[in-house]
Formats: C-alpha cells, sequence, structure tokens
C-alpha cells in the first residue's frame, strides 16, 4: 500500500512512518523539512491524491482541516481510499471549570479550536460517503520532543499498537475513532 503521511520527519508522523515502512508498506513523507508544507495545498495534494492511504498528521493552523476537505474531494467514491486523521484527547478537555490550562495558554487554546475543527470536519464527512474510509485517532500525551510532558508515551510504543489495532480490524467493521494513551494507574 502506499501510504502518504504529512509531518513523518518528526514525533507521532515519524513513528508512523517507520511502522508502516516496517511492514512493507510505501511511504510517501510530506514534511517542511523534505519541502512539503502543509499551506502549499496544492503542491501537497498532487502527492498525496496517487496514494491508497492518507495519513493527515501535520497541524498548522487550519491547514489540516483544509488538507482534509482537499483529499476527501479527490477521493469522494473511491473504493479502497483511507483516511487517518490525527487529533488529540485534549479536545475531550472543555475549557472552563477542570479546562483552565487550555484557558491559561493561549498557545493550547488555538491549537485546541484547530482540532475541535478538524475533528467536527470529520465527522460531517464520514455521514457523507462511504469511501474513502475514514478513522479519527486521538492520542493522549505521546513523547514527541518539543510538546510532551514527564508522563508521555513513546512515540514508537504508541504507533506500534495504533497500527497494530488497524491493520486487525475486521474488514466488515467500520472504525470511526480511535483513542489511545497511557494507563497511568497501570502497575500502581
Amino acid at each position: 500500500m502506499k501510504i502518504a503521511i504529512t509531518g513523518h520527519s518528526s514525533g507521532i508522523g515519524q513513528a508512523l512512518a517507520k511502522q508502516y515502512e516496517q511492514r512493507g508498506h510505501e511511504i510517501v513523507g510530506l514534511s517542511r523539512r523534505n519541502g512539503y508544507n502543509i499551506r502549499s495545498l496544492p503542491k501537497i495534494s498532487n502527492q498525496i491524491e496517487s496514494c491508497d492511504m492518507f495519513i493527515n498528521n501535520a497541524q498548522v493552523g487550519y491547514a489540516q482541516t483544509e488538507l482534509l476537505y482537499d483529499i476527501w474531494q479527490k477521493w469522494k467514491g473511491i473504493k479502497g481510499k483511507h483516511i487517518i486523521n490525527i487529533s488529540t484527547l485534549l479536545t475531550t478537555v472543555s475549557s472552563g471549570p477542570g479546562g483552565e490550562y487550555i484557558d491559561k495558554n493561549i498557545g493550547i487554546t488555538q491549537y485546541y479550536v484547530q482540532k475541535q475543527a478538524l475533528e467536527k470536519s470529520h465527522w460531517l464527512l464520514v455521514q457523507k460517503e462511504v469511501w474513502p474510509q475514514m478513522v479519527l485517532v486521538k492520542p493522549g500525551e505521546v513523547l514527541t520532543g518539543d510538546h510532551s510532558g514527564p508522563r508521555a508515551c513513546d512515540a514508537d510504543l504508541w504507533a506500534e499498537k495504533v497500527v497494530d489495532t488497524l491493520e486487525r480490524i475486521d474488514p466488515t467493521l467500520k472504525v470511526y475513532e480511535l483513542s489511545l494513551g497511557v494507563d497511568y494507574t497501570y502497575g500502581s
């Protein structure tokens, strides 16, 4: 399978690319480091169009959501196409009481709202067509270097479990969402 991954050169994108590559898939890596900024929609979209799967991972402003709409439009009704949208478990935390971290940090507030837009778009599009098949993946805290806390899960381990789960799903079932994070109580 030919798989396009945005943000493939670090963090979650890199870990997913390694997992799929080790399993024999062809990876089309699209990151700023190799000249592919997701804000350059036509350039990125042209690289993704011939792929079988698109892992919509990189996020800058609302470009991740715009890219989702563009690829969905191109793949609309084409059997065998898959889109994996990477969001965050942070979107399950509401602003206000309990969500003080979001309220106090403007950068996190913007990220939260941008990921909410991705998720809302995912759910609107998944109801419109059978193909492309889409899964919303919501990581918990993952060790990605610059955006990770002290209790974050190793990115490679996280990616391995996500790919294992996605590959083991019976093709007669449709998975809409997958949330995977560290159980901090395990072993205590």
